[in-house]
């Protein structure tokens, strides 16, 4: 496809998504602090009502402060669908904002459910298993000569829906690398604590690096807690991680009614494969493919053991 055709197709698409701006200062109540969700370096976000084609739908607006990001989102998300990744809803500009729109998810993001007794060991099963499916479409499945690197990979960039079905988001870092190369670059823009250690003396990322940051999110999920400590040390949480599974001792950092729903061999193929995602050499972490089908087999053993007769 030539560059022209390939602008065009990305003009059209940006021109199918405008709506007025007014219509998300409406929806929004004019931006009240009562439906804003976060303040944060590259985006405010405020959710809200849109009144389209009749409806009301629930969304939320991200006012975008470096156009380079909402940029990169666009072009990214125009081609990657799957069940498993955001897609963006509406598109506004004003002035001076601009705005990705995006469909209100009724559960949030996982991270505000890690410590919750109502997400169950099958719940985060099959968040993790649709995840992976998420990422491993990405690093195989979404172009034929190239690879994606979502760069950003943390449980607040996984979105739920009212099924607790996850959808993974926030692409303003990711980028689209040719097969079996790295993707150099000066800075890190993801967040520390799931950061790829091999990326300090690479200064490169590649998609061992979102499988790193996908362990800690196991990690997350299987003690209930986010990875951020005060720490000087970055990678204590993952550190930690690795320690307290060489040393068989897990059952420390377990929630104790979690843990009595866990089917034992679950949870140890579970351990097992998110421990492989952490370990420090990339070329000892396994691939997306590997990491989705062990997940799929230990949400399996775990539906055996709540429904034996399956």
């Amino acid at each position: 496809m030539s560059s022209s055709t390939q602008e065009m197709d990305y003009n059209e698409y940006v021109e199918s998504l405008l709506i007025p701006i007014e219509d998300i200062a409406l929806a929004t109540n004019n931006f009240a602090d009562d439906n804003l969700l976060k303040r944060g370096t590259y985006y405010d976000v405020h959710k809200g009502k849109l009144l389209h084609s009749g409806d009301l739908i629930n969304i939320v607006a991200r006012k975008c402060k470096e156009f380079s990001f909402l940029f990169n989102e666009l072009v990214l998300l125009k081609d990657l669908k799957h069940k498993n990744i955001v897609s963006i809803y509406k598109l506004a500009a004003g002035e001076d904002d601009r705005f990705i729109i995006n469909k209100y998810e009724a559960n949030e993001s996982l991270h505000k459910h890690l410590g919750s007794p109502t997400l169950t060991w099958m719940h985060r099963l099959l968040i993790c298993a649709g995840v992976a499916h998420a990422l491993s479409y990405l690093h195989y499945d979404a172009a034929e000569n190239h690879y994606f690197i979502h760069g950003n990979i943390k449980s607040s960039k996984i979105l739920l829906d009212h099924n607790w079905e996850p959808k993974l988001h926030g692409f303003a870092f990711a980028v689209e690398v040719r097969k079996h190369h790295l993707h150099l670059t000066s800075k890190y823009n993801g967040s520390l604590h799931y950061m790829d250690p091999a990326f300090e003396d690479t200064r490169g990322l590649n998609h061992k690096s979102d499988i790193f940051s996908f362990g800690v999110v196991l990690f997350e999920v299987l003690f209930g807690r986010e990875a951020y400590i005060q720490d000087d040390d970055n990678w204590y949480f993952a550190r930690m991680a690795r320690a307290h599974y060489e040393e068989r001792e897990l059952d420390n950092l377990i929630d104790p009614d979690l843990q009595k729903q866990m089917n034992v061999q679950s949870l140890n193929m579970f351990a097992e494969i998110a421990y492989c995602c952490i370990k420090e050499k990339r070329s000892q972490r396994p691939d997306m493919n590997t990491i989705r089908t062990r997940l799929e087999r230990a949400l399996e053993l775990q539906r055996k053991h709540v429904r034996p007769s399956i």
